[in-house]
């Protein structure tokens, strides 16, 4: 039975990377949700209250392509950082694929999300809003549970990769 998993995390965790090579070495569809949402949220702003509609547009847009991609009966994963209504997204991708679904949040300590930042070539989010990142994914760990937090601040992709096809 095919899997979808949910690959979340702070700005420079490490989503695009790992969910890459899970397209690239072990047959994932991979869904870019930060790309989908981009439809939505072309300046942004995707956690201002005004913009909640339009998150909700772009949750179910996500879901549908998950969706689509699963009943195709491949392994599914989904690279997005869930800018706002995380529970929501969540409860969504579960009422839909039950025991077929894992969230996993790639979790690095900040001190290794700061380096990462630094050394992105083409984006860089700043020490602030990776704390404001850190701290919002800190908080969903009583709801989304311990043990589907990856600390990858040790970890090569090989091991990341390891970890989340045991799932």
């Amino acid at each position: 039975m095919s899997k979808v998993l949910i690959l979340t995390g702070p700005c420079g965790a490490g989503k695009t990377t790992i969910s890459e090579l899970l397209e690239k070495e072990h047959g994932f569809i991979r869904i870019n949700g930060d790309i989908l949402d981009t439809e939505f949220f072309p300046q942004g702003g995707q956690w201002l209250e005004k913009n909640h509609v339009a998150l909700i547009k772009s949750h179910d847009k996500i879901l549908a392509k998950t969706k689509e991609a699963f009943d195709s009966g491949s392994n599914v994963v989904v690279d997005y950082i869930i800018f706002d209504k995380h529970l929501d997204f969540f409860e969504k991708f579960k009422k839909e694929f039950g025991n077929n679904l894992a969230i996993k949040v790639l979790f690095p300590d900040q001190k290794h999300l700061n380096q990462r930042d630094i050394n992105h070539q083409c984006w860089t989010s700043g020490p602030e809003h990776i704390s404001q990142s850190y701290g919002h994914f800190e908080s969903l760990k009583m709801y989304l549970g311990e043990k589907n937090y990856i600390d990858t601040s040790e970890m090569t992709e090989d091991e990341v990769i390891k970890h989340l096809l045991q799932i």
